[in-house]
C-alpha cells in the first residue's frame, strides 16, 4: 500500500512540474504571438511616418500641421517603446521560480498588450488624417 502511495505521489509531483513547464511555455508563446503582431505593424508605422513628414512639408494648414505632428509623434512614441520592450525582455528567465516566472510573463504581456493598443490608434489615426488630406 505504501509504495502505491509512493508512487501516486511521485506521479502528482512530476505531472505537476511539467504543468508549471507548460503554463510557463504557453504565456511566453501568448507574449511572443502579440510581440510578432506588433512587429508586423512596423512597415505601416514607417509608412505613415513618411507620408505624414511628407504632407507637412506641402500644407500651410496650421490645424492640419498640428494634427499630423501629434499623430507622428504618437508613432514615433510608441515605435520606441516597442524597441526598448523588446530590449529590455528576457525570454530566459534563468534561476526564477515557477511564480517569479509567470509573474513577470504576465507583465511583460501587459506591456506588450498595451504598446500594441497605443501603436494600432496611432496607425489608424494617422491613416485617417492622411485619408483625409487626399480627399482635399
Amino acid at each position: 500500500m505504501k509504495k502505491i502511495i509512493a508512487a501516486a505521489l511521485l506521479s502528482i509531483a512530476l505531472f505537476s512540474c511539467t504543468d508549471t513547464k507548460k503554463q510557463e511555455k504557453d504565456l511566453l508563446n501568448d507574449v511572443i504571438k502579440t510581440h510578432d503582431r506588433v512587429m508586423s505593424k512596423d512597415e505601416l508605422i514607417m509608412i505613415n511616418k513618411m507620408q505624414l513628414d511628407t504632407l507637412l512639408k506641402e500644407t500651410k494648414d496650421t490645424a492640419f500641421k498640428a494634427a499630423a505632428i501629434k499623430l507622428a509623434t504618437e508613432l514615433e512614441t510608441a515605435d520606441t517603446k516597442m524597441e526598448n520592450w523588446m530590449h529590455n525582455f528576457d525570454a530566459e528567465n534563468k534561476n526564477k521560480s515557477h511564480e517569479e516566472i509567470m509573474a513577470y510573463l504576465t507583465d511583460q504581456k501587459k506591456q506588450i498588450e498595451s504598446i500594441d493598443k497605443q501603436l494600432s490608434t496611432a496607425i489608424t489615426s494617422s491613416n485617417n488624417l492622411i485619408k483625409q488630406s487626399k480627399t482635399k
